[in-house]
């Protein structure tokens, strides 16, 4: 999935709804949105990177390690924090499918919530059932990476 790292605003917007629509399976939404989530950490860790080649698609790092370089690297400014610990979430929610066959509803409100003050406003509406609002968040969380991503491809 490496050709991510081409994409414009549109076509990433294009990507993200195209894998997350219509997935009525909330664990299946979660491995995807983590995966999706991680091609996105893997574009932006490569623009921050000194190595001109860098690629974390291949470069064997796991996904918290990934989150513990957005901690120390990250130039989201006031969000970092709030990013981190969007991701964190993120992962921990799928590290319980993947290892336990348990998706916690109750980790998933908490990652919800923390997109939604990360986000600074209440875009989610808490009347739409649990994959939707999963979905959003999820959405904006990979939104913002790509956009600082994109907008800065190779500047820093």
């Amino acid at each position: 999935m490496e050709q991510i790292r081409d994409y414009n605003l549109e076509t990433f917007k294009a990507f993200l709804l195209d894998n997350l629509k219509n997935i009525y399976d909330l664990e299946l939404l979660v491995l995807k949105g983590h995966i999706i989530t991680e091609f996105t950490i893997n574009c932006y860790l490569e623009n921050l990177s000194n190595i001109s080649e860098a690629n974390f698609f291949k470069g064997g790092y796991n996904h918290s390690l990934k989150i513990g370089m957005i901690e120390h690297f990250g130039k989201f400014g006031d969000r970092n924090s709030g990013m981190v610990k969007s991701l964190r979430l993120l992962n921990k929610i799928r590290n319980g499918i993947a290892h336990t066959l348990i998706i916690n509803e109750q980790l998933i409100q908490e990652y919800i919530n923390s997109v939604t003050q990360l986000a600074g406003k209440s875009f989610i509406n808490s009347r739409h059932d649990l994959r939707l609002r999963f979905s959003m968040a999820t959405g904006y969380l990979c939104g913002e990476i790509f956009a600082d991503y994109y907008d800065n491809k190779k500047k820093y």
